[in-house]
């Protein structure tokens, strides 16, 4: 059966990181992905502490950092930046291993520049391969996410990265797949069983930000289709601050993901 949860993501401003598990708790959440927002709280002072405070259902599925703090540099062709990246990204796979997270959700390098160069996919899977080899001493698989400011942001190079990268997972979101102008479906497929993780939030007609089930996404058809592909990730809403006021919305429309999930 799917899985249906809320990212602490979704509570940023709202919530201090280390107070999330108790409203999550509270809302009936039983699975959720961890976001460490700062460079504090990848420290491992916070994340123990962090650690301590999980207790009851609640099951941390997966770690998130703030990727643009330096999951890009991990790709530099510095070595001093990849070595100062790489430290920061040991601790957030630590993080994960304290927190009990099986994948680390992960951006990846930013494309922010435009270029009429060709991706090298072997020049980056080789760096994902090594990423992953250590995200593995940790207890974590890498799930690689479509982003759409990203390098991977269509389904054609996310299809080519997994598969010349076979110890990769793949998480595909929503948002991230319509705002790069593709049905999420198309990820999915590329994605195939390495799938772990769908991340989703609603986008309106003018193409904002909203709560699952707020929007224009129809998330009904999401679920046949998963069901339809046998396949069961963690869906999980990763909402922006901006989408909701109270807390109450944020657990409706998570009961309404529980529902759609319960009929699949």
């Amino acid at each position: 059966m799917i899985k249906t949860g809320i990212s602490t993501a979704s509570l940023f401003t709202k919530v201090p990181t280390e107070n999330c598990f108790s409203v999550l708790g509270d809302m009936g959440v039983e699975t959720t992905e961890v976001f460490l927002s700062t460079y504090s709280e990848y420290e491992k002072g916070f994340v123990d502490a962090l650690g301590e405070r999980l207790s009851g259902t609640l099951k941390v599925h997966s770690v998130h950092s703030l990727s643009s703090q330096f999951e890009g540099e991990l790709f530099s062709p510095s070595n001093r930046v990849r070595d100062d990246a790489e430290q920061l990204f040991r601790k957030i796979c630590y993080a994960g291993n304290v927190l009990g997270a099986k994948y680390y959700t992960f951006h990846g390098p930013l494309n922010l520049k435009k270029s009429s160069q060709t991706t090298d996919i072997g020049v980056y899977a080789e760096r994902f391969s090594y990423l992953a080899d250590t995200a593995r001493t940790y207890g974590l698989f890498i799930a690689v996410e479509n982003v759409h400011y990203c390098k991977f942001a269509t389904p054609e190079l996310f299809r080519n990265l997994l598969r010349a990268c076979p110890s990769l997972c793949a998480t595909v979101d929503v948002k991230h797949s319509l705002f790069a102008g593709y049905d999420p479906i198309k990820f999915i497929d590329a994605a195939e069983d390495r799938l772990v993780t769908v991340h989703v939030t609603d986008v309106t007609k003018d193409e904002t930000t909203t709560l699952p089930g707020k929007g224009r996404y129809d998330f009904e058809k999401l679920f046949r289709e998963l069901d339809k592909r046998d396949l069961e990730p963690a869906v999980i809403i990763e909402a922006y601050a901006r989408d909701f006021v109270y807390l109450e919305e944020l657990k409706d429309s998570y009961e309404y993901l529980k529902t759609l999930a319960a009929k699949s």
